[in-house]
């Protein structure tokens, strides 16, 4: 970048700060974005850019440039409900909800990018396809939604990136391959019989079946998995009205967290027959549900090398960041086409950001927000006729 393109980034920085503080002031869950939704469309419309909402609740895509082949770059908008801590002037008005997951930041930096795009549109050997997400955060996925209703048609291969305060600010954490697990949420309700504790030859204990059912689930899922990293996480068990009662209901709520989906399936297999075992030994019932909110993100190597490579070219230092366990439904769009999703740095002791996502002191250094902005705009200019 030259340096007037850089003292215009300096003003599309200032831009994408100003918005972020006042998306943060008001924030909005899942679907409900009217407010958030409403902001968006304003500054689209200031910009001279057209968008259309056909591809959802909430949803807002825009499109910059011209040429055959389409990237796409997408960002979240929803926030949590979580009642704020943070110390900050532009604190949350609402209270019991927080942009806790900076979802504000990725929505302010792709504002400022269509900005900044816009400006240099004769420049683009290419359209970008600019995707506003709701609901990121709850079990209905807006991005399953937009895929679904066909946003990734014609997309040659999409971008997204998320703030991350365990990465210095103006750092880029990049990881070609796996990068961010699958969550499947299983419902596993076994249904007994009601008798008194002193004549229990009349019950059928589903506190037992679900317990006999924990132990055994948990020692295979581990056989299965193997060096395979996951998580089998019982979150809750809950069962039985009283002491001198037993139980004929007990449900387990798990959270299966992968890389790997063709080992799930198989620990799928065995949870249904130790399961359906179990409750047959005791006589009583089950009934499963298994669901797939997250499939896992893998990072195409190519996309992400050359992705690495501009990033880097234009000053932006980068670092390999770790795989997780978390999930995103940033997979969504990836499973339809290639991608990468990336983590900007927003970690910044001297300005107390420190602490994680989902935490009521959460707080980002806004700094970081600048090497994002760089780098979806040096990604875009990089292409040639």
């Amino acid at each position: 970048m030259d340096n007037k393109i850089s003292n215009d980034l300096n003003e599309i920085f200032e831009y994408s700060v100003k918005i972020r503080r006042k998306l943060h002031m008001y924030p909005e869950i899942g679907f409900d974005l009217e407010k958030t939704v409403a902001l968006v469309k304003s500054e689209l419309e200031k910009m001279g850019i057209e968008y259309t909402e056909k591809y959802g609740k909430s949803s807002v895509v825009a499109q910059i440039g011209s040429g055959e082949k389409i990237i796409a770059f997408r960002a979240d908008m929803d926030a949590l409900p979580i009642n704020e801590n943070a110390d900050v002037p532009f604190a949350s008005k609402i209270p019991g909800r927080m942009h806790a997951c900076g979802h504000d930041s990725h929505t302010a930096v792709l504002l400022g990018v269509a900005k900044y795009l816009k400006m240099v549109e004769d420049k683009l050997n290419l359209r970008v396809r600019l995707i506003f997400q709701p609901s990121e955060e709850s079990v209905n996925s807006g991005g399953k939604m937009l895929t679904e209703n066909g946003v990734m048609e014609g997309v040659s291969h999409i971008l997204a990136a998320h703030c991350d305060n365990d990465i210095e600010s103006g750092t880029l954490g990049i990881c070609p391959g796996d990068f961010i697990a699958a969550c499947t949420v299983v419902d596993i309700k076994f249904f007994g019989r009601s008798s008194h504790v002193g004549l229990p030859q009349n019950g059928i204990d589903a506190i037992a079946m679900a317990n006999d059912a924990y132990i055994k689930i948990k020692k295979e899922v581990s056989k299965i998995m193997g060096d395979s990293p996951y998580v089998w996480s019982v979150g809750k068990i809950s069962g039985g009205t009283s002491h001198n009662i037993i139980s004929d209901f007990c449900e387990m709520n798990v959270s299966f967290r992968y890389y790997n989906s063709d080992i799930a399936e198989r620990v799928k297999t065995a949870v249904f027959e130790i399961s359906n075992s179990v409750a047959d030994d005791f006589g009583g019932k089950v009934e499963i549900e298994w669901n797939n909110v997250c499939l896992p993100i893998h990072n195409d190597e190519e996309i992400t090398r050359n992705f690495k490579k501009i990033a880097e070219e234009n000053g932006i230092p980068t670092e390999k960041a770790p795989i997780r366990l978390t999930s995103e439904d940033f997979c969504w769009y990836v499973n339809e086409k290639p991608g990468t999703f990336f983590r900007f740095g927003t970690r910044n002791e001297a300005l107390g950001c420190t602490y994680p996502v989902h935490s009521p002191d959460f707080k980002l250094d806004e700094n970081g927000m600048k090497s994002a902005l760089k780098a979806f705009v040096s990604y875009a200019l990089a292409f040639e006729n």
